[in-house]
């Protein structure tokens, strides 16, 4: 049986070089195989310079493998092709605004692909009432905040149905409301359809929003599968030397005094709402 069968992101044995002016480039990646199934949200962490964004940029076909092959449902990635079935969105939104006006920004990819007016009214409006940003529809991206300027990236992605969402550290300039505000909304978007979300972090908290959790050390795939199970210990290596977020150091906590904290749990919220169900006043 083919070990990809079914994914929806598929690296067969893929080397990646960065260009070097000095003797021999050193691979980031050397062989890489990994499946991710559709309609799975993954957290994406590792250390610095263990991949992550080159593995995301791969994803959309912004960077190219020296060799081997990455596929998207199925289908490889052509020479030279940036996948029109991943959205990308990065650290910093004004890097990705294009338009003066929301409402145009959120149309800018429909308008490329030579949408009919019609349609392209109607996903613009449903994607900016998604992200909640219908009443910004004829403000200026560039005079709103920061967390309402990813939402409005966010809506030109939705507006174009991609398949695989690839977020690059999304929320890193992002101040904590509207840090909570996208999260929320990501788990949202993986709730409404099919998509593929691979979300690329340095926050257990985020990775806590995630079903998923790949972690890359040394340029190889440490561990993919639940937080549970990482934090568990089934991790190859030496898992002490992750340091563990304050919510699983308190469940870890509950746990050893016998409370029976259920799998699953992954916010405050939800280990308050289980705690008051076990033990109500």
């Amino acid at each position: 049986m083919d070990i990809f069968s079914g994914a929806m992101i598929e690296f067969r044995d893929v080397t990646f070089c960065y260009p070097s002016p000095r003797g021999s480039p050193k691979p980031v990646f050397k062989g890489l195989n990994l499946s991710i199934p559709r309609g799975r949200y993954v957290a994406l962490m590792g250390p610095n310079g263990s991949g992550k964004s080159t593995l995301g940029k791969m994803i959309k076909g912004l960077l190219k493998p020296s060799s081997g092959q990455v596929f998207i449902a199925g289908l490889a990635l052509k020479p030279g092709e940036v996948s029109p079935r991943v959205g990308y969105i990065f650290s910093n939104p004004e890097n990705q605004v294009v338009s003066s006006v929301v409402e145009e920004d959120v149309a800018f990819g429909l308008e490329n692909m030579g949408m009919d007016p019609s349609t392209m009214a109607l996903r613009v409006e449903e994607s900016l009432r998604l992200v909640d940003m219908v009443e910004y529809r004829h403000h200026s991206p560039h005079l709103l905040s920061g967390g309402q300027q990813q939402k409005v990236v966010l809506a030109g992605i939705l507006a174009m149905e991609n398949e695989v969402l690839v977020l690059d550290e999304p929320t890193s300039m992002l101040d904590l409301q509207d840090r909570k505000e996208m999260l929320d909304l990501f788990q949202k978007i993986q709730q409404w359809g099919e998509r593929t979300l691979l979300h690329i972090t340095h926050s257990f908290e985020e990775a806590f929003r995630a079903q998923d959790l790949l972690y890359l050390e040394g340029g190889r795939v440490s561990f993919y599968g639940s937080l549970e199970g990482f934090f568990a210990g089934s991790r190859p290596g030496e898992p002490s030397q992750v340091a563990l977020p304050p919510l699983w150091r308190l469940i870890q906590g509950l746990q050893y005094l016998g409370h029976p904290i259920p799998l699953g749990v992954r916010s405050l919220e939800e280990l308050e709402k289980f705690l008051r169900q076990q033990y109500p006043a």
